[in-house]
Parts: C-alpha cells; structure tokens; sequence
C-alpha cells in the first residue's frame, strides 16, 4: 500500500500530447531546436532516453508531467505565443497528417459521431495520464442538447495556462477527423487556473492577497493590473441517462446521487457554497511577446473546469456506408494500430534485454574491480599501507600534481590509477608512458606529438598524450629518465598548460593531471645536476612513497592467497593456499622485485604445484634454498650438528612468523625471545632482509 501511495504522488502523461507540440513546433519554427537534455536534466530516478525526440514522439511512451510541463514552456519561448500549445492540438488532427492512424484516432473515427466521442472523454482521461478526471455530461434544449466536460486535475498536477490551452485544442481538434464538421469550439465557463500560478508564469508581475480580494501588479507600478474578488459560485442539478451514467465511481470529477450530479455555474449565488475568484479589473499580463489577458466576469480557482463544446455539421452529401463496410474499414485500422504496438513491444524487449544485459555486464564489471582491484589492485591490511591509501584518497581529491617514488615492482602504476580512479578527473582518459623506454626524439614525439615532416618518418601530424589526455591523468614513470630537453618542454606544460608539437609553432592548450613516478632520488639527482630543481618542485607537490614488500611481510599470506586466486582463475586451477612451510618461506623472502617478484614466484609455482596446497617443493629453488646454498656442506660431526641445530631454529622461525602472519612483535614473544634477538636471528638467516 505505502508503495502505490508514493507513486501515485509522481503525475504521467503519455507522449501523445509531447507528439502534439513537437510536430507543431518542427513545423512552425524549424530554425529553432528544443533543448531536449533540459527536459530530463532535474529528473530523479528517470534514465533520459538515448534518442529523446524519438521517444517523445511516440505516443506509446509514458513521460513524468515534469517533462511536459518543460517542453510546453520552451514551446512558448520559440515560438513567442502564450497559447501554442491550443494551436498545437488543434493542428495535430489536420486530415492527412499522419500516415497510421493513432488508436484514439482510430476510436474517434468508429465512433463517427462527436458527441459518442466526447462521451467516452472520461476513458481518454484515464487512458492519457494517471491525474486527469473528465467527466461529460448533457443538459436538454429545445434547440437540442448542450455537451459538456467537468475537467479536475489532481493535487500533484496543478495546471498551468499551457494545460487549459491544450485541453481546449485537443477538445477542437479531434473533431476534425470527421469530414462532415465544419466547426467545432471549446468554452471554458469556469476554471481551475490559480490566478496565483498564471501570475507566477510572469515574473514582471507580483501577487497581494486580502481578505476576498486579490490583485496582480506590475512591479514597476502601484496601480493594480487585474483584480478578482472572491464570492460563491452557483450550481444546477443534471439528471444523468443511459451512457452518461455508465462512468466508473472513480473517474468522475462530481459524485451521481440520485441520477443526478450537482455541478458548478459560473452565475454567483448567496451562501457558503464552492468559492472561486471572479475577474472585476480586467488586463494583460505580458512577459515579451507571451501574453495572457483576464476578462471580466471570468472564474478563476474553481475546484474543477467546466467546458461547454459547440459544433456545426456540414451536410452529409451521401448516405452512410453499409454495415460490411464500415466492419472493413475498422479491421483495416486496428490491423495498422497492431503494427504500430508490435513495433513498439519490439522496442520495449529490445530495451529490457539490452538493459539485462547492461546489468549483468555491470554486476560483472562491479566484481571484477572489487576482485582485481581492492583497492588500486593492491592488497594490503598493514598500518603501512592503510595509511598510503588514505594519503592517496587525499590526494585524489585535489588536482596537484604527485610524485611517486618506490623501488620497482612496488605497485607505482596502480597506484597512479587509483587516484585517477577516485579523482574528479575520472570520467576523463588515463594515458601512461615509460619515459626510460624510449629515446630522447621518439618521447617528445610520443609526449607532445608532431608536425609532418618534423623529423624522419614523421610521414603525417600526430596528436601527442598529452593532447590525448586532455582532461584525464597522464602517468609519467621513470621521470628521472627524462633528458635535460624534455625537462623544458615538461616544465612549460606544467607551469602554462601548453605546449608545442614537435616541429610545429603554435602553441597547443592541454588541461592534464600529471602523476609522476621514479625508483631513483630525485633529490640526490637534482644535487648531481641530472634533474632540473624547478621541474622537480613542481612534480613534488605531493609526495607518496610506496614501501618494499619487505617492510610489510605481514601482507604477505594475504597476497600469497590473492595471486593464488587470480591464477586459478587464469589457469583453470582450485588451489586452495599455501602450506604453513611454504608460506613461513616466502614470508622469509627478501624480495628484491617486490610484490611483482612475489606474483611472479606464486605463478611459476602454480604451474607445477600437483595438489590443493602450493607447498615448500612447488617454489622456486632460489626460495627454498635448495640450490646455490651460500655455505658449503659441513664436513664434521660437530659441524654437521651445528646446521642441524641452525635448521631447526631456522624452521622454528619461519613457522612462528608463519602463525603471526610476518608479525615480529608476536612472533618473537611466541618464541619467548625479545624482538631485538629475533631480529638478528632473522638476519643471520636471510629469513628478512633489514639492511
């Protein structure tokens, strides 16, 4: 229950009336576009379509009122006419104007009679929109009957001046369908419209309110424009018959009692009945060429609209068609009206497929980030790397320039990529270069790009990346590696944000973020004369420093399980993890190459690892030590038992560092020695490497 009662708070309308001023706007103003991202910009919770005229031309769609109420107001603006959307109605049912009948056009025409169709006006309410009531009803003359529509729209849907003029276009327009009209009119007699809302639709105009009376005035003059006093409206009973009486309870604007229903007049009447404001000073009020003029004696803030249609019949030059041919004409149309719903149930499963698929792509994508990437692909739950990570969210905030600085194969890249990835920057391209790879003439051209004819083979003009990264991140590694002459040319982008191609002269605007990265000391190199100081100011406005893997053994199983899952996936393999003996080992390990060494090892040992556990047999000799072993073989009994002992303490070690997860502290107070004596023990070892 809560859920319908909150939609039902959201007005819709379908596209049927977007149709109406779209192809009388195209039309009347073809020098003039609708701004149709404004139409969906401030929608919550509504994808803009891909194609938004299509979709609002189709009148099978369903659109937030929100949306129509935008374009009825740009609709105004282009073609400077408060009522366009009147003329937009009426000329949508010119007679040839549409190839395949609309199904409204369809029903108008079986009815064949402008009086069944004004009927049926409370079915089009309810088919058309979810906020509109119309409720027809027909008063006895001598000269014959009088037809007439109550129209309410509800609380959520307050009208405007464009939903009075486009109900009354609609009310005339339709009976254009029948050849046998001449004319036909809509009156409104009283109305909805707030006298406070048309006033809000020109802001050169202000609202005062007291007691009954209310007035619009310029806001560059005391003297009233229009005045309205409020006073009670009269009503007359209207017996309802036959089809009249047939509407749904929940369709009608006044309740049946009786047979009959009790409606509004605009004559005014004494007592507390329904008020409403009646026009006494009449007047204009202009916004440009927009105009909207008060009339005196005009109801205004009644609960409902009340329409009064009149029509003239030109006279019939034939007789009716028989029955057969009638029965074929309305089989030929509902035949074209069921390929207009095929094609539009084809597109409604084209989109919900392509959506499913979007979704699932999605989910997908969302897994394989959470899984490759943690964070920036790096995995770590030490304090060493959880403090990186906040410095790198911090930095991703802003748009300084970073220097990243870590020996390789510490993750520099990824890291490179998380801030772009969390940065403002991010819907923008992430284009990375290694500046040691490549020569002094190919970096410039592959940084800057060139000019044809620049140099050799510079067969045609290329775009650099920095130009390719406009608006993105570029990640320059290796930065130390960069000659004295591209210093230069990496410094003026950075200070101007310009640039030269090379061999050209013009100089080229560029809006990049740089994140640089080096394993060297660029402060040393700057003291040695072999890194330009300003360049390296200007990079090293915010500095991360990435740490070895030795320096955070403790992440280390949780790598060891991490590589072991990406391979499994890679590899078509089910290993479950590593031993305890295998994993005190690589926990053991210096790694000189860092987390990339360490991938490398888990990767080579899973090609030949033959059960669920990657054991000590399954690493690489240089890990285990089974090969090129630093002391030669012991010749002694007591040598023998002294590396023997050093074996077992060795083991010892590695099992404890195993259990703790690479933790020294408590490593060393399972063992019941202090850390300082672990320590050395370690490093007598080779278990870590401290130095």
């Amino acid at each position: 229950m809560e859920t319908n009662k909150i939609a039902a708070k959201q007005p819709w309308v379908t596209c049927h009336l977007s149709e109406m001023l779209l192809d009388y706007i195209r039309a009347a103003e073809p020098e003039n576009a609708v701004d149709y991202a404004a139409l969906f910009r401030d929608l919550e919770g509504f994808e803009a379509p891909a194609d938004p005229e299509a979709f609002l031309m189709d009148p099978s769609n369903w659109i937030p009122l929100a949306v129509l109420r935008e374009l009825e107001w740009q609709c105004e603006k282009i073609s400077g006419k408060k009522d366009v959307a009147y003329h937009a109605a009426r000329a949508y049912f010119s007679p040839g104007r549409r190839a395949l009948p609309s199904l409204f056009e369809i029903i108008v025409r079986v009815l064949n009679d402008v009086r069944s169709a004004l009927i049926c006006a409370n079915l089009w309410g309810a088919a058309q929109t979810n906020y509109l009531k119309l409720q027809p009803f027909e008063k006895k003359r001598e000269s014959g009957p009088e037809l007439y529509i109550l129209a309410e729209f509800g609380p959520e849907a307050r009208p405007g001046l464009a939903s009075m003029h486009l109900l009354r276009g609609f009310s005339e327009g339709f009976p254009r369908l029948y050849p046998f009209i001449e004319d036909a009119k809509c009156a409104v007699e009283i109305s909805q419209l707030r006298i406070e809302d048309i006033a809000g639709e020109f802001p050169d105009y202000r609202l005062e309110a007291g007691g009954d009376r209310i007035a619009v005035f310029s806001r560059s003059s005391r003297a009233p424009v229009v005045e309205a006093v409020r006073a009670a409206l009269g009503s007359e009973s209207v017996p309802l018959a036959g089809e009249l009486a047939a509407a749904a309870p929940d369709t009608m604007v006044v309740p049946e009692r009786g047979g009959k229903i009790e409606v509004l007049t605009r004559a005014p009447a004494p007592g507390s009945g329904a008020r409403a404001y009646r026009i006494t000073r009449p007047g204009v009020l202009t916004l440009g060429s927009l105009a909207h003029a008060f009339h005196e004696g005009e109801v205004y803030d009644a609960p409902y609209f009340r329409l009064r249609f009149d029509w003239r019949e030109r006279a019939r030059g034939r007789t009716e068609p028989p029955p057969d041919t009638i029965r074929k004409e309305v089989s030929r149309l509902l035949f074209e009206h069921l390929k207009q719903v095929k094609q539009t149930q084809i597109r409604l499963a084209e989109f919900s497929m392509e959506k499913a698929r979007l979704t699932s792509e999605n989910l997908r994508l969302r897994r394989e980030i959470e899984q490759e990437h943690g964070f920036a692909g790096i995995v770590g739950r030490s304090k060493t790397m959880q403090d990186l990570f906040g410095l790198v969210r911090s930095s991703a905030e802003t748009d300084v320039s970073v220097l990243l600085q870590g020996e390789t194969g510490t993750g520099k890249e990824m890291i490179a990529r998380a801030i772009h990835r969390h940065s403002p920057r991010r819907a923008g391209v992430f284009v990375g270069v290694n500046c040691g790879a490549l020569s002094e003439t190919l970096l410039e051209s592959e940084l800057f790009g060139h000019e044809k004819g620049a140099f050799t083979g510079a067969a045609s003009r290329r775009k650099g990346i920095f130009e390719s990264a406009d608006g993105g991140t570029l990640f320059l590694d290796e930065i130390g590696e960069t000659s004295a002459g591209t210093q230069v040319k990496l410094l003026r982008v950075l200070q101007e944000g310009e640039l030269q191609r090379v061999g050209g002269q013009e100089p080229i605007k560029v809006d990049v973020r740089v994140v640089a990265a080096t394993n060297q000391n660029l402060a040393e190199l700057v003291q040695a004369g072999r890194f330009r100081q300003d360049l390296y100011y200007r990079l090293n406005v915010f500095p991360l420093t990435l740490p070895p893997l030795r320096d955070r053994a403790e992440d280390i199983p949780l790598l060891v399980d991490y590589f072991i899952d990406k391979g499994n996936a890679r590899m078509k393999k089910a290993l479950r993890g590593a031993t305890p003996r295998a994993l005190a080992l690589l926990i053991a390990g210096s790694w000189p190459g860092n987390v990339r060494e360490l991938e490398n090892v888990i990767q080579r040992a899973m090609v030949t690892a033959k059960g669920e556990l990657l054991d000590v047999a399954d690493l690489p000799a240089e890990i285990r030590g089974a090969a090129g072993a630093a002391k030669a073989a012991p010749k002694s009994l007591k040598g023998m038992a002294r590396q023997s002992s050093d074996l077992v303490e060795k083991n010892a070690i590695a099992a404890a560092l195993a259990k703790t997860g690479g933790n020294v502290t408590r490593a060393a107070k399972a063992l019941g020695v202090s850390r300082a004596t672990l320590q050395n023990k370690m490093k007598a070892y080779g278990l870590r490497d401290k130095e």
